[in-house]
């Protein structure tokens, strides 16, 4: 069945998961709930050792500063370990998961280790690595602007959410039909967390795109065959 699927993260993902969205023969939505400004210099390379990644967003600012890109990126996924290499790094590792898998892979890094990522970030990265006697750093790149408010729109059938700080935002902005009591496909159960337990949420198996895809068809198939 095909549904109108609402996607809340912003630009430059959103127009890449819309396409996917539109493929799998869904009708996509753009309802952004954040928007990126960026902060400036993310500083000099001197005495870095290794860049960690948690975001799309943050890699891909870094295509701007091609000093940085003869040092080693350790990525939280494999879609941010892709867009560090499109950025112009050549030596890039995907921890393929969360931000405690990335943790993990951290321990192979030689050097200092800088988290270049937005005013919110997930997980408390760079003071977990410091406890475990590592030299870390956090830089910020970019800060995320809560949007004015959802779009209109006359059917919502899901809403795919991304991360816990867009749970949280689209909590306080769901109280009006259509969106009040659309089903949500969360990327990880740290974002079904933040939502109202009175929504019907599909929670991916990993926190992936792919993943999110695949519980996307799950609730397609559900919305087709009730009980």
């Amino acid at each position: 069945m095909s549904l109108v699927v609402a996607i809340t993260r912003p630009e430059p993902q959103a127009a890449d998961t819309a396409r996917r969205v539109a493929e799998a023969g869904h009708f996509p939505l753009l309802a952004p709930l954040f928007e990126m400004t960026p902060l400036g210099d993310p500083g000099t390379p001197d005495g870095i050792g290794a860049i960690a990644v948690t975001s799309r967003t943050g890699a891909r600012l870094l295509a701007h500063h091609p000093a940085f890109h003869h040092l080693p990126v350790f990525a939280v996924g494999d879609a941010t370990a892709a867009e560090a290499r499109r950025s112009g790094f050549r030596t890039v590792r995907s921890a393929a998961g969360d931000v405690d898998a990335l943790f993990a892979l951290l321990a192979e890094a030689e050097g200092p280790i800088v988290h270049m990522t937005g005013e919110a970030h997930a997980g408390d990265l760079v003071e977990r690595l410091i406890a475990r006697g590592e030299r870390a750093e956090r830089r910020i790149l970019y800060r995320m602007a809560p949007a004015a408010g959802l779009p209109a729109a006359e059917r919502v059938d899901a809403v795919m959410l991304f991360s816990p700080h867009a749970a949280t935002r689209y909590r306080a902005l769901a109280t009006e039909p259509p969106w009040r009591h659309a089903p949500c496909v969360a990327l990880s159960p740290a974002v079904a967390a933040r939502l109202p337990e009175s929504l019907a949420v599909t929670v991916a198996e990993a926190p992936t795109e792919a993943a999110a895809l695949a519980a996307l068809a799950t609730l397609s198939g559900s919305v087709a065959s009730p009980g």
